[in-house]
């Protein structure tokens, strides 16, 4: 709703702001030995809230960005730079912890954040390319809200390529979003390494990604993206599958960067076909309902994880995710549904 209705550039420079300052009190926190759980909870609960808000309204920034004629190389250039930092983000964090610990990590979150809001205040306005017909009021009504919502569920229903886009990306997230989140107990219980050693293999997939985004922002453009999309589901999945019976540490090291080399390709790809298929008037909640899929099933996926790992052990857990991918991926382009993303 507010990124369809509010002027965007302002609402992202106001959301930025707000992140600063919760990373700032996050930075406090750890510098006065606040130990209480329920104040990191609630820091970490607010900015989950504000990234919440400004990540569907940057996607759909985008299109203000530039004309209509480079929008496919933008809506590209963004979705891997976006899905990049996803990747490299915990990367970078899990060396710092190992190197220096989490307070430096926290603030090195809060100066990362300036150039972002510099960048967004030195815009020229009369530059961007809004929508046609100005932005909401700014009175952001339940009732209209509610309206809004509904709407974007229908127009996602009765468009079949974005559909296949949200479902494949929440098949893919809710597999493998939690095997980061269990890197620490492949650190330490089946690979046996130091909390450095647990830092250079968080940051395996940023390497990854880092490796593959110049092929995904370039000659991989110029695939069809339902073919991309099966070569990326299912090369994640035997990625997962190859983490899952690493022997030794480098193995599993090399595997997570093979992870994140797909998972920057299959993200960028599905980011795309669903920002070039998606109309401008709707742009910000469909991208909203879209990232609901990136990002809604994480916290019970790593829940589930959780449980099963303690229950059965790490590697088979693992093993079976990567294979329910690349059965996963050969069952939606075997009945035609990846061919929706082909559309624009």
């Amino acid at each position: 709703y507010m990124s369809d209705n509010l002027d965007r550039r302002n609402t992202l420079l106001w959301a930025s702001f707000a992140s600063t300052v919760t990373s700032s009190l996050m930075v406090v926190a750890w510098v006065a030995d606040i130990e209480s759980p329920w104040v990191w909870v609630g820091m970490f609960f607010t900015r989950g809230v504000v990234a919440g808000l400004r990540l569907p309204i940057w996607q759909a920034f985008v299109s203000e960005c530039v004309s209509r004629r480079h929008l496919h190389n933008a809506i590209t250039l963004n979705s891997t730079q976006f899905n990049a930092a996803r990747t490299l983000g915990p990367a970078i964090g899990g060396l710092v912890i190992g190197l220096a610990g989490p307070g430096w990590a926290l603030l090195l979150a809060v100066l990362l954040t300036g150039p972002v809001i510099v960048a967004l205040a030195m815009m020229d306005k009369a530059e961007l390319h809004r929508p046609s017909g100005p932005p909401g009021t700014g009175a952001v009504e339940g009732r209209a809200i509610l309206a809004d919502y509904r709407e974007s569920i229908r127009y996602v229903a009765a468009s079949p390529g974005i559909r296949v886009a949200i479902l494949t990306v929440t098949l893919i997230s809710t597999i493998s979003m939690p095997i980061v989140t269990q890197l620490v107990v492949f650190a330490e219980d089946v690979f046996e390494v130091s909390p450095f050693w647990f830092g250079v293999l968080g940051s395996a997939q940023g390497l990854g990604a880092v490796m593959a985004a110049p092929l995904v922002a370039g000659e991989l453009g110029r695939v069809r993206r339902s073919r991309l999309q099966l070569a990326a589901t299912v090369g994640y999945g035997l990625a997962v599958i190859m983490f899952g019976l690493a022997p030794v540490f480098w193995v599993g090291f090399l595997a997570l960067g093979a992870i994140g080399a797909m998972h920057l390709t299959s993200a960028s790809n599905l980011n795309s076909s669903v920002q070039l298929q998606v109309d401008d008037a709707v742009r910000g909640r469909v991208m909203a309902i879209y990232l609901m899929g990136v990002l809604g099933t994480a916290p019970f996926a790593n829940l589930a994880m959780g449980w099963l790992i303690s229950a059965f052990g790490p590697r088979p857990v693992v093993t079976t995710g990567g294979l329910l991918l690349v059965f996963g991926g050969m069952a939606l382009f075997g009945t035609g549904r990846l061919q929706r993303l082909d559309v624009d």
